[in-house]
């Protein structure tokens, strides 16, 4: 059952100018509002030194201020091979779902693609967006550019920017990569969302460790810390924003190792919104204080992660809402071909699969709905795979019939 959560944000905005060099139109989407079958598009412009921005509008050029549709994917773990189970299976549900749902921006929250072939498996990825003209943006996971035999971390945004749909245009001068800006303007040309991407790290550095006076501690399960200068960036770009605006900007984080506070968030039971806790929050053990620049700024009201992928909570905390992606783990821990998830479904007779996607749905005025989604409610999003891939993946026992 699809459960949803409205989190209703009022902004003042002024008129912001639309300056900039224009890219693809995302494609033509049907609206099933009042407003009748209309077809929309997206447009993403770059203004220079400015912003980057996405705009609706309807196909005739008239102004839209129908919702802008964000779907979240994460740990998709692709490795390349577009004929493995795991990735076919992945691809699948991606490309079914921008058919189905026609978003307006899909974003990958970290553990992308990975291995000696991770970059033929971002190719895979990037082809199908330009083909589905759709558009798209990542942050980077402790497991993207690991492989020592693969592309390096650093590497990465390039092999990603390659793609003219996608969105993410790293600024520099901190740490990390990837770490960018997006806004969202309303017809009038109001920035109604800012969609912030943050590089969480992969593993604790030693060097990292001494600069902050914190105790270095080697292991694949020590998470690494958002960087002070990624914090002050963060609380820049967003000043800046708002000087531009006439106020601050309604935002969402895109991050892929969850912030210290979900633990927290989760342990008030009267914080939770939905969903659960199936293993601990895997967050670093460093907290380097974003969200208290969240709550200074009053900006962000959505923190949306991956990394664990069997939790798919999303709490009410201090204000901001805490939450993961649901998981689109097929190549990595959590798997349809489970035995005991396959028995608990088969004897219990209820799904326990939490792989699926999240919406965000963000209305003219900057109001955003939270729509965690299973691929469990919606099977026709398994349609097109082959029989042997279905068969390696036991979707016919676990899978409505």
């Amino acid at each position: 059952m699809k459960k949803r959560f409205m989190l209703f944000v009022t902004v003042l905005l002024i008129v912001a100018l639309f300056g900039g060099s224009m890219l693809l139109l995302s494609g033509c989407n049907k609206d099933d509002s009042e407003e009748g079958d209309r077809e929309t598009i997206v447009t993403f412009v770059k203004p220079e030194n400015d912003t980057p921005y996405l705009i609706k509008t309807y196909a005739d050029g008239s102004p839209c201020d129908e919702d802008f549709k964000i779907i979240t994917f994460t740990d998709t773990h692709f490795n390349g091979d577009k004929d493995s189970a795991g990735d076919a299976v992945s691809l699948t549900l991606i490309e079914n779902t921008i058919k189905q749902e026609k978003p307006d921006l899909i974003v990958f929250l970290g553990d992308n693609c990975l291995g000696p072939n991770a970059a033929q498996a971002i190719d895979n990825l990037g082809e199908l967006f330009e083909r589905n003209n759709t558009y798209w943006g990542y942050v980077l996971g402790n497991h993207d550019g690991e492989n020592a035999n693969g592309p390096k971390r650093h590497e990465l945004p390039a092999l990603y920017g390659k793609f003219e749909h996608c969105v993410v245009i790293p600024e520099e001068g901190m740490y990390g990569y990837g770490n960018a800006m997006v806004n969202i303007k309303n017809s009038e040309g109001k920035v109604i969302q800012t969609l912030v991407f943050i590089d969480s790290g992969d593993y604790l550095k030693e060097k990292y460790c001494k600069e902050y006076g914190f105790k270095f501690v080697s292991g694949k399960g020590e998470y690494d810390f958002i960087k002070k200068d990624q914090i002050d960036w963060y609380k820049r770009r967003l000043r800046e924003i708002a000087d531009k605006n006439g106020s601050m900007p309604n935002s969402i984080m895109f991050l892929h190792i969850p912030l210290v506070e979900y633990a927290i968030g989760y342990g008030i039971k009267d914080n939770r919104v939905y969903g659960k806790r199936s293993e601990f929050e895997c967050s670093s053990r460093y907290n380097t204080g974003m969200f208290d620049a969240i709550l200074e700024l009053g900006s962000t009201k959505a923190v949306v992660c991956g990394h664990d992928h069997t939790n798919d909570y999303n709490v009410l905390y201090r204000g901001v809402n805490l939450l993961y992606s649901q998981s689109s783990a097929y190549n990595s821990y959590i798997k349809r071909n489970d035995a005991a998830l396959i028995a608990k479904y088969v004897n219990l007779g209820k799904a326990d699969f939490n792989d699926g996607h999240t919406v965000f749905s963000v209305n003219k005025d900057g109001g955003i709905t939270i729509t965690p989604v299973l691929n469990q409610d919606n099977p026709s999003l398994f349609d097109g795979l082959s029989e042997a891939h279905r068969k390696e993946l036991d979707l016919d026992k676990t899978l409505p019939q």
